[in-house]
């Protein structure tokens, strides 16, 4: 239960990530540099977390299917 929680926040922060890097995005061809060098960092912190809990998820659901394989 537990796994898939933790995969759908992964799959939540993953889509914010994305949503940020294209807010960031549009405000670079506005030129706002400034702001969009501001959102930079944060956006991509938000990214990558998101993939580390999907990656986290699915490394332990693979565990689980093998230790119930052994069994």
């Amino acid at each position: 239960m537990l796994i898939g929680i933790r995969e759908f926040v992964g799959w939540v922060l993953v889509l914010l990530g994305l949503c940020l890097i294209g807010v960031d995005f549009m405000l670079a061809l506005n030129r706002n540099v400034i702001e969009a060098l501001a959102l930079a960092l944060p956006s991509v912190i938000v990214f990558r977390s998101g993939i580390g809990l999907v990656r986290i998820s699915m490394a332990a659901r693979i565990a689980l299917r093998l230790d119930e394989k052994r069994v």
